[in-house]
């Protein structure tokens, strides 16, 4: 896995909350970490520009091709948190994702983010990687 464009790809939904740039980012994301609960229209990739296409493919890739772990674990790992299982629910929350699963506002109050956006930055994450 090419861990900065990751890093990248999910600096995008954090960042640029609302755009059509990070809800498709957020679906790319989504669908690498449960394809079956958050399929991912390939058309929204048109929403990005040349070069979050290539991180957003290089992500793609990395998973499809060397698979050592699910992204949220690889940024769990990255950030040496535990909580990007939840963010990815709250993050299919706020960009509408749910098909089916565990997406109510309820299940999500019980299982808070803090803080709600979470930036990486690539300094946070060097050790981690190392």
């Amino acid at each position: 896995m090419n861990t900065q464009s990751l890093i990248n790809l999910w600096n995008l939904t954090q960042i640029h909350v609302g755009t059509s740039g990070a809800r498709a980012a957020a679906g790319v994301l989504l669908s690498l970490y449960n394809g079956q609960r958050f399929p991912c229209d390939l058309t929204d990739l048109r929403l990005l520009d040349a070069a979050q296409i290539d991180v957003a493919m290089e992500v793609i890739r990395g998973d499809a091709t060397h698979c050592q772990r699910e992204v949220h674990e690889w940024l769990n790992l990255l950030t040496g948190r535990r909580d990007f299982g939840d963010r990815f629910e709250h993050l299919a929350h706020e960009y509408g994702a749910f098909k089916r699963g565990r997406g109510s506002k309820a299940a999500l109050a019980e299982r808070p983010v803090n803080p709600t956006h979470l930036v990486i930055r690539f300094a946070d994450s060097a050790e981690a990687a190392a």
